[in-house]
């Protein structure tokens, strides 16, 4: 199951302060928020909310739209939401990038393909080849290696990944077939006739 916007940014690594995190989860659960409410949930001054918000914006994990204000012609009101795309993508390329990384390490591990019962040493494929297949500290017989701890958890860490990637790349796939809400052009404002003189 793919993790909560919070998680995949906390996974990555983005460095935010905590307040930031509260307004990246605030934005997280209401969808698109005007900047006014989240001050009221973080109890802060607009101006000090903005600079939460600029935060996001400048690490491109928020965006956010402006309306005139209907009291105020000369206000504007700021309404933010994730950018819950941007988001997905990079923590899509984590994902890609963690994985090759498991794979080095469990390929590291699995290079040691054969054992000695007797003292327990590791042994190479090409290594065991040279001695005939028998330990050369003590003589005895190597066996084919058991797949050990660290082996087995890289192997549950590498499914867990792909399983996290199939289902992102499903859910991405899924967003860009959703049509886009289409903009209804403006009418054009008439033009006003230009009302001739009556003579008198």
């Amino acid at each position: 199951m793919v993790k909560s916007i919070l998680a995949m940014i906390q996974e990555i690594g983005v460095p935010l302060d905590e307040l930031t995190l509260k307004v990246l989860a605030i934005l997280e659960k209401g969808g698109t928020v005007p900047e006014n409410a989240i001050a009221e949930k973080l109890k802060l001054k607009i101006n000090a909310t903005r600079k939460y918000l600029y935060q996001l914006s400048n690490r491109g994990l928020a965006v956010y739209t402006k309306q005139r204000d209907p009291k105020k012609k000369w206000w504007y009101l700021y309404f933010w939401s994730l950018d819950t795309g941007k988001i997905k993508a990079l923590y899509l390329g984590h994902l890609l990038k963690k994985l090759q990384q498991k794979k080095v390490e469990l390929e590291a591990e699995q290079q040691f393909a054969f054992e000695c019962q007797s003292c327990q040493r590791k042994y190479k494929y090409e290594d065991a080849l040279e001695t005939d297949f028998s330990c050369p500290a003590c003589g005895s017989i190597l066996i084919e290696a058991r797949p050990t701890k660290p082996i087995l958890k890289l192997k549950r860490e590498i499914e867990a990944i792909e399983q996290d990637l199939e289902v992102l790349t499903a859910q991405r796939e899924k967003e860009k077939e959703k049509p886009k809400p289409q903009v209804k052009p403006k009418a054009k404002p008439k033009a006003k006739q230009k009302l001739k003189k009556k003579r008198k």
